[in-house]
């Protein structure tokens, strides 16, 4: 976005582009349906910057929508049928009564975390690998139970993020985000990575 040099215009490009990705996943996610494939193209972009890869941003995203757009569709399909149906057990099992209310909930608990983890390295293992859909529920699953620290201190920062919001309102629309989406790639990406020198991913 600036073709100028020196450290501060190098800043200031950067800051640029983490704002510009930030409202084209705004605009491009709008249809809601959108959204698995808006995150997908944004990591896409995270991970071009990562590897020095500096195309037009908005070309990049683009480009990593369309590349994405059908299997992270179907995934977050799936994510939302999952989310759905833990609610609603959830809701159904906070009517009973006694211990069996605490082990399902204790249950439900573990299943909801579980969930919430694979989604955190699903859509990096997306972008990452050029995965079939058992390989990347398999893959985020294996790395959800043996590396559970990398999506809490993706959590933690999400909760720093959604704090300082409360009192910049101006901030998810400005950048929050994609902060997120280069959180959320730069931990997966690293855990990712020392995996594949133990096992094969």
């Amino acid at each position: 976005m600036f073709s100028y040099n020196g450290k501060v215009f190098k800043v200031m490009e950067v800051i640029g582009n983490v704002c510009y990705v930030n409202l084209l996943w705004l605009i491009s996610s709008l249809p809601i349906i959108t959204i698995p494939a808006s995150t997908s193209a944004m990591l896409g972009v995270m991970k071009d910057f990562s590897e020095g890869n500096e195309p037009s941003v908005s070309k990049g995203f683009v480009s990593h929508f369309k590349k994405y757009l059908k299997k992270s569709s179907v995934i977050g399909l799936f994510q939302f049928l999952i989310g759905f149906v833990l609610v609603v057990d959830l809701q159904v099992i906070w009517n009973l009564e006694g211990i069996l209310q605490y082990i399902m909930i204790s249950l439900i608990g573990l299943l909801a975390l579980t969930f919430i983890f694979m989604s955190f390295y699903i859509y990096p293992l997306l972008v990452e690998s050029d995965m079939s859909y058992r390989e990347l529920i398999k893959n985020s699953f294996y790395l959800s139970i043996t590396r559970p620290s990398t999506p809490i201190i993706i959590l933690l920062f999400i909760s720093i993020i959604v704090f300082v919001s409360t009192f910049i309102p101006f901030l998810p629309i400005l950048c929050a985000f994609s902060m997120i989406s280069f959180i959320n790639y730069y931990f997966c990406k690293r855990t990712i990575t020392k995996v594949k020198n133990i096992v094969s991913i």
